[in-house]
């Protein structure tokens, strides 16, 4: 009697094990879809996956959004204007040896390097403020965000995790806590 009293330690070892794997795949796929119930929506719906594929779209719509923005602002504060800044910066620091020939005047030589750096800040200024949007225009990048939202399947992320990492982690953690569960059980055996 008291060894099959000494078994339930096995048995619910194996099922906290199950139930953590198993909670951590509910927390990740369950359920699909909202969940509301007496017209609030029930924290942690839909499960984890389905919530940030939804974030991670309308977050590549909004760095598209925000990115043309920018291209039409001419505040110093935009994205823009500081990588037009920080290339300005970059080939004017670049250049600094232009200062230090002998054989020109300084105010020359400190012309020609700040020439040399206003060429640089407009030819990024015309990539980034009219060639890249052109492209972005002229290949549709909405459309591939949107191809992205049809082909990013989360079932077929989920076929992949039941396949390669839950039954693996499943057998793994059921191993070890069969392992915990042993140990227990000779424990008390011994103590009886």
């Amino acid at each position: 009697m008291i060894f099959l009293k000494s078994l339930i330690f096995i048995i619910a070892n194996l099922f906290f094990g199950y139930l953590f794997v198993f909670t951590l795949k509910a927390f990740l796929f369950l359920p699909q879809k909202k969940k509301v119930m007496f017209g609030k929506k029930i924290s942690l719906t839909p499960g984890f996956v389905y919530r940030k594929k939804k974030l991670l779209i309308d977050k590549l719509y909004a760095i598209l959004r925000e990115y043309i923005a920018d291209t039409k602002n001419e505040d110093k504060n935009t994205r823009i204007s500081k990588w037009e800044t920080k290339a300005f910066k970059a080939v004017y620091d670049k250049l600094k040896p232009i200062s230090d020939f002998k054989f020109l005047p300084k105010k020359i030589s400190e012309n020609i390097r700040y020439f040399l750096s206003t060429i640089v800040y407009e030819i990024v200024t015309q990539f980034f403020r009219n060639f890249v949007p052109y492209l972005m225009n002229r290949y549709h990048i909405k459309k591939y965000v949107d191809l992205i939202d049809v082909k990013l399947d989360v079932e077929t992320i989920e076929g992949y995790f039941n396949r390669y990492i839950y039954r693996y982690l499943m057998m793994i953690v059921l191993a070890f806590h069969f392992l915990i569960g042993f140990g227990n059980m000779i424990v008390y055996l011994i103590i009886k």
